[in-house]
């Protein structure tokens, strides 16, 4: 892990606040060929609302999760409505057809008893005796609970607890009827994702999505500190990260450290964090302390602590700032924006919505020139949200809500690439054996080697590979996010008859085109080079 740090302009300065980014990137791929065992748990709401295509689509990504997990993984599911249904006690995934033909036994029942459901998975997988596996639940609910617990507080505390004990929770949002707000949360404060559904189509996608990520995890609980040495107050939080405050002993209402709850980090990412603060000139320290701990996952889940100083320059230099923390700055600001116009509207005040989101489109505009590419998508992304408000669109605040968890840690891509011109010429990556957990990291490294030469339309010929497990499914997951992050994509080709299985037992075929040759595969990209540039 490299832990980074910078200030956008000089200490010195004589601007009123000056703003801190702090940055984590994790290495790209696992140290260890043994990655820890996921313990998986499925909260799944099947009340009476989420009857016919909802729950037929929730079962069927619930079912490829499970085929694209090891037989080292374990699992178990409940179905909750107004009582708590054990569809699947946990159990290691050795056979997993069972597990399926269990999903696909759920009915709908009444009401929505979300906190039974998420309780149950969440004693179910803190009694687990396996204590260097690593414990996710995913809930999903379409509605409000109407039993069990219903005050929001005691839900993100029950979240947050859990985390504590080394449990994390993703909230999967389904449809229009569930409170976004509360659900964001729940999922920040268990260091989980949060997902919208607004369609039954999606649901694959999002279950894809998180096994992405899952799959590929890193460290655990990361902690950041910043300290504020004497000189140095701190103002504001501006990334949507949880947090708190140690106070100075010394002074009265001063923060002495801020604590910087970031959550979990799979390998090849990025999080940034924005973190205002003012110089008072009445001390002139000479650095400021930054600290992360974290447990490593690829080493047995062994505490790692980083440590840097921030050399503190105290000339008057105002003009000089950093473009990069100026970008990060302004998507953190866009972030909590988004956030907070969503709550704006949910609560009718739809015209202070509205002022907000333009006034970060604003704010984008005047600083689009430091980072075209990003600040651009960045401005016709929140454009596209403010109208949906003036579409009417019911389900306005839910997007606005995701849009803010997905910038929550900036908009870097997995590893950098500072400078790299993307062109529109094809690479062929050969496989040369079977691909599983020992070999994922070197083709990650082999494609990102070929992406900083500019390329971002690949196919992978898989002509002499006859087998591929989860890990392989999570690379491919994750090469093709990198390429279509940059306008290319990734077309697999030559499956041999048991690859070809594995694809279509776990749908991937649904995410990652294939094709029957290369030259077939290099045809498609060619044609879909030759559609965009018409």
């Amino acid at each position: 892990m490299i832990l980074s740090a910078k200030l956008m302009r000089p200490a010195g300065s004589s601007a009123k606040s000056n703003t801190l980014l702090v940055r984590l990137n994790s290495p790209t791929g696992p140290v260890s060929s043994q990655r820890q065992p996921l313990i998986l748990g499925l909260a799944l709401d099947r009340s009476w609302s989420m009857k016919g295509n909802k729950m037929d689509s929730v079962i069927q990504a619930s079912s490829s999760l499970v085929n694209w997990l090891t037989r080292r993984d374990f699992l178990t599911a409940v179905a909750y409505a107004e009582d708590v249904q054990v569809i699947q006690p946990l159990v290691p995934l050795a056979e997993k057809n069972s597990v399926i033909h269990r999903l696909n036994s759920i009915q709908v029942g009444t009401s929505t008893n979300l906190s039974g459901g998420w309780l149950h998975v969440l004693r179910t997988l803190e009694l687990h005796p396996i204590a260097d596996g690593y414990k996710r639940v995913i809930l999903l609910t379409d509605g409000n609970p109407t039993l069990g617990i219903k005050d929001p507080v005691q839900l993100i505390q029950i979240a947050a607890d859990a985390y504590k004990k080394g449990i994390s929770t993703t909230v999967i949002g389904f449809g229009n009827d569930f409170n976004e707000i509360l659900l964001k949360e729940i999922a920040e404060s268990g260091g989980g994702n949060f997902y919208y559904v607004e369609t039954p189509e999606e649901t694959g996608d999002i279950f894809f999505k998180e096994f992405g990520d899952i799959g590929t995890l890193y460290a655990q609980s990361i902690e950041l500190k910043v300290d504020f040495p004497k000189g140095m107050d701190y103002l504001d939080l501006v990334s949507e990260v949880s947090s708190y405050q140690e106070p100075d002993p010394e002074e009265t209402g001063r923060t002495k450290t801020l604590v910087l709850e970031v959550g979990d980090m799979r390998a090849d990412d990025v999080k940034s964090i924005v973190v205002q603060l003012r110089p008072t000139k009445k001390d002139t320290p000479a650095n400021i302390n930054i600290s992360a701990s974290y447990y490593e996952l690829t080493d047995g889940a062994k505490l790692e602590q980083k440590n840097i100083d921030i050399p503190l320059d105290w000339r008057d230099d105002s003009a000089k700032e950093d473009a990069d923390v100026v970008v990060e700055a302004t998507i953190a600001k866009t972030g909590k924006g988004l956030r907070k116009a969503g709550t704006l509207l949910k609560e009718g005040y739809t015209e202070e919505s509205i002022a907000l989101l333009n006034d970060l489109i604003k704010d984008i505009n005047e600083k689009e020139e430091l980072a075209p590419e990003v600040l651009q998508t960045l401005g016709f992304r929140v454009s596209s949200l403010k109208n949906r408000i003036l579409e009417n669109s019911p389900t306005a605040a839910k997007h606005l809500v995701a849009s803010a968890s997905e910038l929550q840690y900036g908009a870097l891509e997995n590893f950098p690439d500072d400078g790299v011109e993307y062109h529109d010429q094809i690479f062929a990556y050969r496989t040369n054996e079977d691909i599983d957990l020992y070999r994922c990291p070197e083709i990650k490294t082999a494609i990102q080697e070929k992406m900083k030469e500019g390329y971002r339309y690949i196919v992978f010929n898989l002509a002499k590979s006859s087998y591929i497990d989860s890990s392989a499914i999570g690379m491919l997951i994750q090469i093709a996010g990198w390429l279509r992050k940059r306008g290319g994509e990734l077309i697999v080709s030559n499956l041999r008859s048991s690859v070809k299985k594995v694809f279509s037992i776990t749908r991937l075929e649904s995410h990652i085109r294939a094709s029957e040759t290369e030259e077939e595969a290099q045809s498609l990209l060619k044609a879909w080079i030759e559609s965009k540039a018409v």
